[in-house]
């Protein structure tokens, strides 16, 4: 009887073994560890690239640049051969600008398993090679996708690569690795799910139908074979109707992500008008979290549209202007970004055709290449990107255009984890001190390759300007950093930006938002902070159009003010003083109450910031289970040792 015993349990615990051990040898088979990284993504030095590749196929390559054909060739990095591979062409706007020009610096595509599915680069099957268009300090997306990775969030790997083609110097390129199943896999421990790319009609996530084919701009990229849509309309639905969305999104990872591309002004994105550059992935649990992409741009530089005026207390306790202000923030003689329409990637009207070229406007810049269309070429450190909104950060769009985003700003508790994230990056990330240390590295890294490449878009100045200085990327996170502090302390209120159609037939009544000669509704400088001040405004001081102004936006709803019946009555200055009163009682941030929602239930996904479990069973999962199942049978035997 004893031995029927012991051979039972023994029989369910090798049976609870095996188990473990099938999900193991998945584990794999699906998402095997890669090397990639360590290979080829070597942020502390520049990889070698060399290309090989038939005279005429890359006569082909360039004479037909807006094709994007794939063409056969091989490719050795650091030393280490490859053969048949593809490369082709790639980009957006980025795209045409080059063919449009004298300038043979096109963005490449690398496919490691288009000829053989089976083949790849330790585990890589497609790189990217970004000519850092529309950036002269060719380095904002190198930082930015760096910041995102300190923030927690999931990046794709990157570093700078030479790039010579048939023995000559192409370039100096950023390698990005492609977001595919490699990375989700790399990422998420997992292959299940779905990945979707939105670039066109649906891709703001505006409800449209129960049919993912009306959505023809969100392209599914992963299990395409098995896509199972009903969890991303799901999704797109409860977004819009702004309840039962906390069971679909990743609520921790999408405000890591939000805060972090607000704070970088990353506009080229779903915060801006052609709301693309930008992934979704859905796990097995119905799960999404939006990825990043396609930073070339951010630092301010996709330009943002209708400026959004600024509002300060002026005044200091001793009624004197507060002198430290200026330095903190772009005075009115800073340099502004201009309100025409900047250049558009991928532009899409409603119905998802793509404007004609010669429609758009392409502003030209000097340097390589004559004719050659610079896009985001907007002022580093300009008044609208320094000051751009952290509760209305989107661009050329309003907040409710973007139903994903509006949704999580509309919920007081992931509101305030939204501020603490974005205090977080002020203080910890986004400073001058920490993108110093990534700059100062790259100015010695990538300095004499610059030098010598031949087809670069700026100069090795510009780029060294970029690096440190008055103009540089650690002085715009100084600068950002300390009006995202503004912000949240409310010393600083951005009014909410003028939704305008940045490029010509993209909808949108352009109309509302100039005047007769194309001029912005609302002018003037904004008046300066005044450090340690805040929640009142020296109303009593106000010009006699500055107070009309002021008074316009509080009927325009800007301020939670309630104007009584008989206000208009009042003499000037009765008006003044009621109004002085009422701002006294208000948080400049908003109408939020100071407490609201904090008595709500945590959402899914949102009680914790640590790292979330996979949901996967790991080899250290397997190993201790193992353990357990020996020390267990041991146990049983000596037990019936002693029974006997």
């Amino acid at each position: 009887m004893r031995w029927i015993l012991f051979l039972m349990i023994a029989a369910i615990a090798l049976s609870i073994g095996a188990i473990y051990f099938v999900q193991v040898f998945n584990l794999e088979d699906t998402h095997p560890t890669y090397s990639y990284n360590e290979k080829l993504f070597n942020e502390d030095s520049v990889a070698a690239i060399d290309i090989t590749i038939a005279d005429e196929d890359w006569s082909d390559i360039l004479a037909n640049p807006l094709d994007e054909e794939y063409k056969e060739a091989s490719i050795t990095i650091n030393g280490e051969k490859i053969s048949n591979v593809a490369i082709r062409t790639k980009g957006n706007s980025s795209l045409t600008s080059v063919a449009s020009s004298d300038s043979n610096r096109y963005s490449l595509k690398v496919d490691f398993n288009y000829y053989n599915s089976t083949q790849s680069y330790y585990g890589l099957t497609k790189l990217n090679l970004n000519n850092n268009m529309s950036d002269s300090t060719q380095m904002k997306e190198f930082v930015s996708y760096e910041l995102m990775e300190q923030m927690g969030i999931a990046t794709p790997a990157h570093s700078y690569m030479k790039v010579t083609v048939n023995g000559e110097n192409y370039g100096l390129m950023l390698g990005v690795e492609a977001i595919d199943e490699t990375f989700i896999a790399q990422n998420y421990n997992t292959a299940k799910g779905y990945l979707y790319k939105p670039d066109g009609t649906g891709s703001d996530l505006v409800y449209i139908s129960d049919s993912l084919e009306d959505y023809t701009g969100i392209e599914v990229q992963m299990n395409e074979d098995s896509t199972d849509d009903s969890e991303l309309i799901s999704m797109i639905k409860t977004i819009n109707q702004g309840e039962g969305y906390e069971e679909y999104l990743n609520m921790v990872q999408m405000l890591r992500y939000f805060a972090m591309n607000t704070a970088l002004v990353s506009l080229d994105s779903y915060q801006g008008q052609m709301k693309h550059n930008y992934y979704l992935y859905e796990d097995e649990d119905g799960v999404f979290s939006i990825l990043p992409w396609d930073y070339n741009m951010s630092f301010g530089g996709f330009g943002m549209g209708m400026g959004a005026p600024m509002s300060f207390n002026a005044n200091t306790s001793d009624g004197s202007e507060n002198e430290s202000s200026s330095k903190q923030f772009p005075d009115s003689n800073a340099p502004q970004i201009s309100s025409s329409p900047p250049i558009e990637e991928e532009m899409q009207q409603d119905n998802g055709q793509s404007v004609e070229e010669d429609q758009m406007p392409m502003p030209q810049r000097s340097g390589q290449g004559d004719g050659l269309m610079m896009m985001g070429s907007g002022e580093l450190l300009s008044d609208d990107a320094i000051n751009f909104s952290i509760y209305e950060p989107v661009s050329g769009a309003s907040l409710t255009d973007r139903p994903l985003l509006n949704v999580l700003l509309s919920d007081e508790t992931l509101l305030e984890q939204y501020e603490t994230y974005l205090e977080q990056i002020a203080k910890d990330i986004l400073t001058e001190e920490n993108v110093t240390s990534i700059t100062t590295k790259l100015g010695e890294l990538l300095k004499p390759y610059i030098e010598e490449d031949p087809s670069k878009f700026s100069t090795t100045e510009e780029f060294l300007e970029g690096v440190s200085g008055d103009n540089s990327l650690p002085e715009f996170a100084k600068q950002r950093s300390e009006s995202i502090l503004a912000q949240l302390s409310g010393k600083l209120v951005v009014e909410s930006p003028q939704t305008s159609s940045m490029m010509p037939g993209m909808g949108g009544d352009q109309a509302d938002q100039q005047n007769a000669n194309g001029e912005l509704s609302q002018n003037g400088n904004p008046p300066q902070i005044n450090e340690g001040m805040r929640g009142n405004f020296d109303i009593n001081s106000m010009t006699d159009e500055e107070f009309e102004q002021f008074l316009e936006r509080i009927q325009g709803g800007n301020f939670p003010i309630t104007l009584p019946d008989n206000f208009d009555s009042m003499t000037t200055q009765e008006k003044k003083s009621y109004l002085t009163e009422q701002m006294g009682n208000i948080d400049l941030r908003g109408s939020r109450g100071e407490d609201g929602g904090r008595d709500r239930p945590m959402m899914n996904n949102e009680a914790s910031d640590s790292e979330a479990s996979t949901g996967e069973f790991t080899k250290m999962d397997v190993y201790q289970l193992l353990v357990y199942l020996a020390l267990a049978l041991v146990a049983i035997f000596f037990i019936r040792r002693i029974g006997k």
